[in-house]
């Protein structure tokens, strides 16, 4: 009985975001797809695939990560609606420049989704304490070695390797949409969503 109500809950407080989401977002969505798609009627048909998949989701995750879901979800989707309407066209007209026209405007779009997603990344990094995130800008951003940052901050080098892992773990689960505390526990299992 508890479960059935915690799982209504759960369920009320997904569809409450994906509204919110909706409320907030949805002329962006629609433009965004639009610009993919060169069609409006296919973009909002798009749309509404997306905030399907959304409220299918198995978890509701951080409401402030679900804008780059949805947008990613809704990219996928355009992408396959592209090349399915590309193959049509080529059986058609036989022509196969088609897809390397579309292929040469996707550098813009992927740029714009890349800018999002690193984004959410350095949002989740914030969430981490300090001496993770300095190990992993020392990593990432200055190129230095484990045993050059576990000098420069006094742990071994072992633990630094440790950092970095549980750095990119708690991240990756974050984008994933999973909240602080099942991040921090996914980290302490051991796990990642690909185990």
């Amino acid at each position: 009985m508890a479960d059935s109500a915690q799982s209504n809950a759960h369920t009320r407080q997904r569809a409450d975001a994906v509204s919110e989401l909706f409320r907030n977002h949805n002329r962006m969505l629609v433009r965004f797809l639009q610009a993919k798609l060169q069609n409006e009627q296919e973009a909002r048909e798009i749309a509404q695939e997306a905030y399907v998949r959304l409220l299918e989701l198995g978890r509701t995750g951080a409401v402030g990560f679900l804008r780059a879901y949805l947008f990613k979800i809704a990219s996928n989707l355009a992408v396959d609606r592209l090349r399915s309407r590309i193959a049509r066209e080529r059986i058609d007209a036989m022509q196969p420049d088609a897809l390397e026209d579309w292929a040469d405007q996707r550098p813009v779009e992927s740029e714009i989704l890349a800018a999002d997603e690193i984004r959410v990344f350095w949002a989740c990094l914030g969430e981490l304490p300090a001496h993770y995130r300095q190990t992993f800008i020392l990593s990432r951003l200055d190129n230095l070695s484990t045993a050059e940052i576990a000098k420069r901050i006094g742990k071994s080098d072992r633990m630094v390797r440790r950092y970095l892992v549980h750095v990119l773990i708690y991240c990756r689960c974050r984008i994933e949409g999973l909240s602080v505390a099942a991040a921090i526990k996914r980290i302490e299992e051991g796990k990642t969503s690909y185990d």
